[in-house]
């Protein structure tokens, strides 16, 4: 098995268990597994379209503050 592997799965459970935790102390409930897991499906959907929009957000504005900071000839 790879350090890395391992590394990376014992960073994926804390970075769980303190989201749960996170959103049970919010609830002020401790969440069933099944709300658990729901909750964590609907997390990971706002992720992808973070990033989506994230990817699409940027790379104009990349482009714009190059024309702005380009030098005139």
């Amino acid at each position: 098995m790879h350090v890395g592997s391992d590394c990376d799965d014992r960073c994926r459970t804390q970075n769980e268990a303190a989201a749960r935790g996170a959103l049970e102390r919010r609830a002020g409930r401790t969440l069933s597994d099944t709300k658990w897991a729901a909750a964590q499906a609907r997390l990971l959907e706002f992720l992808g379209i973070l990033r989506v929009w994230n990817r699409t957000t940027t790379a104009p504005r990349l482009g714009n503050v190059e024309g702005l900071c380009r030098r005139e000839a």
